[in-house]
């Protein structure tokens, strides 16, 4: 008897707590990287980096092989046009110009001794005293002695030059920015031994994705930057050959150069964008769709995100962003992480709220 009711009294406590309602487990909203439709405005513009150099500018070398003798001139040394800047060890080529000095007037002491016995062969042919055959040997022989003389005049003028390529000159009015090689030192054909840049004008080379280079017109405006100075540049011209399969190299005038800017320095060259009449958004907010030339975004409308599908209008540009119609002004489009989410999710925009240490609270 005691154990029955023991048992009815069990089974009353668990009837009793199966019959209490269950809590229902919340889901948390998700937190989702968001960009106001609209809010980038219409002055964007791509950065890229570039590099000052003059417009112009050389780099020195000997034509020849040989040991440098004296270099006359260092960094920062202001030139003239024709003015010395370098020498060889001119020994070498001085003795060939020598011994070709020789060989021609060797040549053309020759070429005057068969021209005498040629006029002799010719009186004597006239009196028939020699045959046609000894005739035909001594303007054979005249017309040789021709040709050596010519060949040692050339090898001659070949010498001097070499002797004259023993120094570099200046080509123009400039000033030394790099001294590569000391004398002494055995140097090959071609090899750098100066850099001259003339003046102060300088241009800007930039490596720019191609797609944005193809966009561009001559005289297309830009700015370049270096730290707090910023000065105007222009396009100039454009490569037309492609760099690394994807870039291209774009060369721009510019003006009003801080003087505290040099040559070969690195700057900030900002392109600023055509405006746009459509919005755009990011790439990374658009999700494939099934059909041409559309895809489908998320959209967040109070506390829960919406699918929606958008047309998509031209090329994605240099910075990213694409134009697209079927989003209004002010709506909060999903940039980061939409292929995540579905249709209805709950959500919230992501608010950073990590503080560094030692900032003030």
């Amino acid at each position: 008897m005691r154990r029955r009711l023991l048992c009815m009294a069990v089974t009353s406590v668990l009837l009793a707590a199966c019959s209490q309602d269950q809590p229902v487990s919340q889901v948390s909203p998700k937190p989702v990287k968001i960009e106001v439709a609209g809010s980038t405005g219409t002055g964007h513009a791509d950065s890229f980096v570039g590099t000052l150099r003059a417009r112009q500018r050389t780099d020195l070398s000997f034509e020849a092989a040989g040991r440098v003798q004296k270099v006359l001139v260092d960094i920062g040394d202001k030139v003239r046009a024709g003015q010395v800047l370098a020498q060889l060890d001119e020994a070498p080529a001085r003795w060939r110009a020598m011994r070709a000095q020789a060989d021609r007037d060797s040549a053309a002491a020759t070429l005057a001794e068969r021209q005498n016995w040629l006029q002799q062969q010719q009186a004597l042919a006239r009196e028939n005293i020699i045959s046609a055959t000894a005739l035909q040997a001594a303007q054979a022989s005249h017309q040789q002695a021709q040709s050596q003389l010519a060949a040692s005049e050339a090898a001659l003028a070949s010498a001097r030059r070499d002797l004259g390529l023993t120094r570099i000159t200046a080509p123009f009015d400039g000033e030394i920015v790099a001294r590569l090689v000391q004398a002494h030192h055995d140097i090959t054909p071609g090899q750098a031994i100066l850099q001259l840049e003339s003046g102060k004008a300088l241009e800007l080379v930039a490596q720019l994705p191609e797609q944005l280079a193809s966009q561009l017109r001559t005289g297309s405006s830009a700015t370049a930057q270096s730290g707090d100075l910023q000065f105007p540049a222009r396009l100039e011209r454009v490569s037309r050959r492609s760099e690394n399969g994807s870039l291209v190299q774009a060369v721009f005038a510019v003006s009003e150069v801080p003087a505290t800017i040099r040559s070969g320095s690195v700057v900030t060259l900002a392109l600023p964008q055509e405006k746009q009449t459509a919005l755009t958004v990011p790439a990374s907010a658009l999700l494939p769709s099934a059909e041409a030339q559309k895809a489908e975004v998320m959209i967040l409308q109070g506390d829960r995100v919406q699918k929606r599908t958008v047309k998509t209008e031209g090329a994605l540009s240099a910075g990213g962003r694409i134009a697209v119609t079927g989003i209004q002004a002010g709506e909060k489009v999903v940039v980061a992480g939409a292929a995540t989410l579905h249709d209805g999710q709950a959500a919230i925009a992501y608010t950073n709220r990590s503080v560094l240490q030692g900032a003030s609270k």
